[in-house]
């Protein structure tokens, strides 16, 4: 069977090139790319600057590759992502829920978490900007404020202490803070959280595989995973508590709120 499913894949491709051979203005056409257009792209240094073309651009460039990190660092994408890799972990599916599903839930859950801190920053910046009413200075502060008051607002004071402190950068008010202390300070405060409520995670299905483990130990099954067995257990006991629920609404209500958060 195997022998056959090669013949005929062979005679597929041999077929496709006497085509292409027997046909040759149809096989200059499809591979012909001077009809094909990409759009026009053009990246202008900004004039009255004092810096040089080369160094905007590169700049620029480098600040595209930055964007990614700064999403994960800057929202709540850290606390879902170790939410999640702890449920992971206990539950022992490590099959069902492939690295790209939690991935994909991960961000759905940031976007949902993020919204209003992104309609905040549309009407604060986007719109005024577009509409001519600030500068460009002026919006990237109008911008970055909003984030400020989200971070500020999952951050520990403690953490906030340490890096100023480390960085020997002095201010009275959590707000006066430059955003080089807030951001690894809301790295380090985010990983807490996210660690303890995995630790809350954690307790119900170790409790689970203790069970399992002295059940099988006091009959004798030493050879036994505890761990396969006590799988279907804890996806009953996940699923009949509708766990799902529970985390998310869990994971949405431990975000800190700022001021202007919608109600």
């Amino acid at each position: 069977m195997e022998h056959r499913a090669k013949v005929g894949t062979l005679t597929l491709a041999l077929l496709a090139f006497f085509l292409l051979i027997s046909a040759p203005a149809h096989a200059q056409d499809f591979f012909d790319f001077k009809n094909f257009a990409l759009p026009d792209i053009k990246l202008e240094p900004a004039k009255g600057s004092s810096l040089p073309p080369n160094l905007q651009i590169s700049f620029f460039i480098i600040s595209l590759s930055l964007i990614p990190y700064t999403i994960v660092c800057c929202t709540s994408f850290i606390r879902t992502t170790i939410m999640l890799s702890y449920l992971k972990s206990a539950l022992g599916s490590t099959q069902a829920l492939s690295n790209q599903l939690m991935m994909g839930i991960t961000m759905s859950i940031t976007f949902f978490i993020m919204w209003p801190v992104g309609q905040r920053i549309h009407d604060t910046a986007v719109q005024p900007y577009v509409q001519g009413a600030i500068d460009q200075p002026a919006f990237f502060d109008a911008f970055i404020q909003p984030v400020r008051d989200y971070m500020l607002a999952q951050t520990r004071d403690e953490d906030l202490i340490l890096f100023g402190r480390l960085g020997k950068i002095a201010f009275k008010h959590p707000q006066d803070a430059p955003f080089r202390v807030i951001m690894p300070s809301y790295i380090m405060s985010e990983i807490k959280t996210g660690f303890f409520i995995g630790f809350l995670i954690y307790l119900p299905f170790l409790v689970v595989d203790m069970v399992v483990a002295s059940v099988l130990m006091s009959m004798g099954m030493f050879m036994i995973s505890p761990t396969t067995i006590s799988l279907p257990f804890k996806l009953v006991l996940f699923t009949s508590l509708d766990g799902w629920h529970i985390l998310i609404n869990g994971l949405v209500r431990s975000i800190n709120h700022p001021r202007w958060w919608p109600s």
